[in-house]
């Protein structure tokens, strides 16, 4: 049985952009945006060496996770957000987003 689905969205920044400017904006997505999708259930921003950053979002199942990515296509604050990112200005904002069902969890 699936048990939530992870979204997976890799990112760097554009040039010029700050991490203080990522961290105001990842606020205002959270706050404006995400909090108010139905089956958000939470997120973490990841930062890799390299420049490297991830959105990790968990949600409870799979159709309210795709709903959200096409909500967020429409959304200007979802659009000022990807617009930080590399690339952020391409005409589909879902395609660097991945889900994966969670089909096990282990802990120590």
């Amino acid at each position: 049985m699936t048990r939530g689905v992870i979204e997976w969205a890799p990112f760097r920044l554009a040039d010029g952009v700050t991490e203080d400017q990522l961290l105001a904006a990842a606020r205002q997505l959270q706050d404006v945006f995400l909090a108010h999708q139905p089956g958000f259930v939470r997120r973490e921003l990841l930062r890799g060496t390299g420049g490297g950053w991830v959105d990790l979002v968990e949600w409870s199942d799979r159709a309210t996770a795709e709903a959200a990515v096409r909500a967020a296509a429409e959304s200007p604050t979802c659009l000022t957000y990807f617009r930080l990112m590399a690339g952020g200005d391409q005409v589909d904002p879902g395609s660097g987003v991945s889900h994966y069902d969670r089909v096990a969890e282990y802990e120590r």
